[in-house]
């Protein structure tokens, strides 16, 4: 007990225990409003300021789920003379899933994807499907996708694509080939 609050009790003053017990008491009310303050402060910026990346296997399974789902547009629609159609049709359907995929992962860095045509045409030498019972055409690479005839059809293949992931504190490069079938 501090020597002012002693002699204020000598003096006579009518204050009780319960007084004193109540003063403690608001006394640990501001107290913890204080740190009630502090903690959701506190969660607010961790929650806001977070510049970790983005999961690279979250944007490589979230492709392959756009590339799936623009193919299913093209299949079966066009034939091997229309294959730069059934592409532009794919990207048309494809575009705008990667802007999402792009728009999701924003906040103190981003994401984009960009098809790389040099890549799926890689792609296209080195894993083209084919083997004894495959009766398939060679792939052919256009704007970043893979197409390859099949019974007179395009078939969508396979998409190569850029992803960069910024963060304050790095960067990441990474070029994926997404099966489309």
């Amino acid at each position: 007990m501090s020597r002012r609050w002693r002699a204020y009790l000598k003096r006579g003053s009518d204050t009780t225990a319960a007084d004193r017990g109540q003063l403690v008491l608001v006394s640990g009310a501001v107290v913890a409003v204080a740190l009630l303050a502090l903690v959701f402060a506190h969660a607010q910026l961790a929650y806001g300021g977070s510049a970790d990346a983005p999961e690279l296997s979250d944007i490589s399974a979230a492709t392959q789920d756009a590339a799936h789902a623009a193919t299913a547009h093209v299949a079966g629609r066009y034939s091997w003379g229309a294959r730069q159609a059934a592409v532009s049709e794919f990207r048309d359907e494809l575009d705008p899933n990667l802007a999402r995929i792009e728009r999701a992962h924003t906040g103190s860095g981003g994401v984009a994807i960009t098809t790389n045509d040099s890549a799926a045409s890689g792609w296209a030498l080195r894993n083209c499907p084919s083997g004894v019972y495959r009766d398939f055409g060679s792939c052919v690479a256009d704007r970043g996708v893979v197409v390859q005839e099949r019974a007179g059809e395009t078939t969508v293949v396979a998409v190569a694509v850029d992803v960069v992931v910024s963060t304050p504190r790095h960067e990441t490069d990474v070029t994926l080939a997404v099966t489309a079938v």
